[in-house]
């Protein structure tokens, strides 16, 4: 099958779902393509409003059926709906760039997480919480990342998490035809032991798994398992144990014991007893509750404290001089 009539065939079918923004996007030919982990990212404009978008260019192979194409838009449709404040917003396609389908999302300029934290000044607890949230949304409106780590993580302006390339890898996987710019499984640093064992299927566990580890990597600003370079050496990692805790001068001392114990609940390694996102995100806004209590409590101590010193410095001046009077 050749390729411009089946993508012709699949913008009357985005057309046909309102997602079609073939007359709407302008791509900036200026700008250098970032290469991402399943495609090449272009800047670009949606025109009348002329608001900057990301062009995410995913080329199809020739031999692409109509099936194939059938299942990109309806996933892309679904992306559509979503709105969360820890997700990136999906406006639809495009079929008139480079004989390739481009998925039209927001422009986020500020760049990913992992860069992020890479700034000591920046804590990567509220990021990790907002992640969750983020993928706690996506499980709970039936969908599925299947590929969340640092880089697939952004940040917006005001420094807020925003989940990217979610259902992605799973898209790619199913459409047989397609073809990106880089290898379709998760990367395998981030992957579940049961991910190992069955070719990276993606599942609601697998997700918490990865975010575990994400929540790690934000932590250490290092890849999980950082210190194996070998995919066979990270294989026999992740099915023989989970990784070990960093120590607090790798984390500045921000991986606290309740830190840490979340990420363990992760890492359950009994896929079916390893707890829901839902329940990790209430026990983190827990620990975030407690966590404020205590430093608003230190606060006034450390006042008293200093009150306290002052006082009795004021004190002894005060004898001193009478004595010496």
């Amino acid at each position: 099958m050749e390729t411009l009539p089946h993508l012709q065939r699949l913008a009357q079918r985005a057309s046909e779902h309102g997602i079609n923004l073939n007359d709407r996007v302008d791509r900036d030919e200026t700008f250098r393509p970032l290469h991402g982990g399943h495609a090449i990212v272009y800047r670009g404009t949606i025109n009348p409003e002329g608001t900057r978008v990301a062009v995410k260019s995913l080329r199809l192979s020739p031999s692409a059926d109509s099936a194939a194409g059938d299942r990109i838009v309806e996933e892309i449709r679904r992306w559509t709906t979503l709105q969360h404040d820890n997700v990136v917003v999906v406006f639809g396609l495009v079929t008139k760039f480079d004989f390739a389908v481009s998925i039209i999302s927001e422009w986020i300029p500020k760049g990913n997480a992992y860069d992020y934290v890479q700034d000591l000044n920046n804590d990567p607890r509220p990021l990790v919480l907002e992640i969750a949230r983020g993928l706690l949304y996506l499980h709970s409106n039936g969908f599925l990342h299947g590929d969340l780590r640092a880089h697939n993580v952004l940040i917006s302006m005001d420094g807020h998490a925003l989940l990217v390339d979610y259902g992605l890898s799973a898209l790619i996987d199913s459409s047989f035809s397609m073809t990106a710019a880089a290898p379709i499984h998760p990367t395998i640093r981030w992957m579940a032991p049961e991910q190992v064992d069955n070719y990276g299927k993606v599942t609601a566990q697998a997700d918490v798994w990865s975010f575990g580890m994400t929540a790690l990597e934000l932590f250490t600003r290092e890849p999980p398992y950082h210190n194996i370079r070998d995919t066979r050496g990270v294989i026999q990692r992740i099915l023989n144990g989970s990784p070990d805790r960093p120590t607090d001068e790798t984390t500045r001392g921000r991986m606290t014991n309740q830190w840490w114990e979340i990420c363990c609940l992760c890492w359950e390694r009994d896929e079916p007893s390893r707890p829901p996102i839902s329940d990790i995100v209430a026990i983190m806004e827990k620990a975030e509750v407690s966590s404020r209590r205590t430093r608003s409590f230190r606060m006034p101590v450390l006042y008293a404290v200093l009150f306290t010193v002052c006082s009795l410095t004021l004190l002894y001046f005060l004898i001193h001089i009478m004595d010496t009077a």
